[in-house]
């Protein structure tokens, strides 16, 4: 006997209880043709969720193939066990990076940002394991959206309402980060929390302002506004390079002046 058999000898006298009068044709007819649309649109569930898995997982690996952050991992001065750790945070970053950016329908938007970020840290002389931490926490410093339903990022007006529900995605990170190593937390958190502050304490969860944000969420602040401001978004057109940075000058008490001046030498 099927599963599908087995299921319905249970379901039916139940039914027949409930609907006392009703042949019981009807009821196994009825059962056939909703088992059938509840397994098929499983299956579709099933392989669209596959499907979406295997487009992440490509793009993840044509990333990764290029990533400076983790070619130069075995130029660092550190032990076999911390240079494996690495390796994995950085692919699980850039796995969990391309998910963001697939449900916020913002093409390369980690991968951008990230990049920007290795570079910076670069120019300004930070250590190896700085940089690499930095730029993993640039990867996913937005992984609160998931927690937002995807629809929002696919609408060119929102209301109030819904720019507020939003701005709470900073509040959902933690759970999200889990997967980080204790002791390299810190970054990633302050990362994700405090990339909407601003430099003169106008920004927002908390209002801090010049030294008291964090740093990465300092470069965070600025290269998340250029890379905005330079891609495709549902709400607004695409400026050109000149013209974006021309904006992050008009609202230069948002950024640390120094990250502001090294953009410009960077893109």
């Amino acid at each position: 006997m099927s599963e599908k058999d087995e299921i319905a000898r249970e379901v039916l006298p139940f039914l027949m209880d409930l609907f006392p009068g009703v042949p019981v044709s009807t009821f196994i007819i009825v059962f056939k043709y909703f088992t059938i649309a509840v397994f098929s649109g499983v299956g579709i569930f099933l392989l669209s969720y596959l499907l979406v898995k295997i487009f992440i997982r490509h793009k993840s690996e044509r990333y990764i193939k290029n990533l400076d952050a983790l070619n130069c991992i075995g130029k660092l001065n550190a032990d076999d066990g911390k240079k494996k750790m690495l390796r994995n945070l950085i692919l699980e970053c850039v796995i969990l990076g391309t998910k963001i950016d697939f449900h916020t329908n913002r093409k390369n938007n980690s991968k951008t940002v990230s990049q920007i970020v290795w570079k910076m840290c670069a120019n300004l002389g930070m250590d190896r394991d700085l940089s690499i931490l930095y730029t993993c926490a640039a990867m996913v410093y937005d992984v609160g959206f998931l927690d937002v339903n995807s629809s929002y990022f696919h609408t060119e007006v929102l209301s109030v309402k819904e720019r507020k529900l939003l701005r709470t995605h900073i509040m959902g990170s933690y759970e999200h980060l889990l997967f980080v190593p204790e002791d390299l937390r810190q970054s990633f958190f302050d990362a994700a929390m405090f990339h909407h502050e601003n430099y003169n304490g106008s920004g927002y969860p908390e209002g801090l302002k010049e030294n008291e944000i964090p740093e990465i969420a300092q470069m965070i602040r600025v290269i998340e506004s250029f890379v905005s401001l330079t891609s495709q978004r549902s709400y607004r057109k695409v400026y050109s390079r000149e013209d974006a940075l021309k904006i992050l000058k008009k609202n230069s008490f948002s950024y640390d002046p120094k990250f502001l001046s090294e953009i410009e030498k960077i893109v």
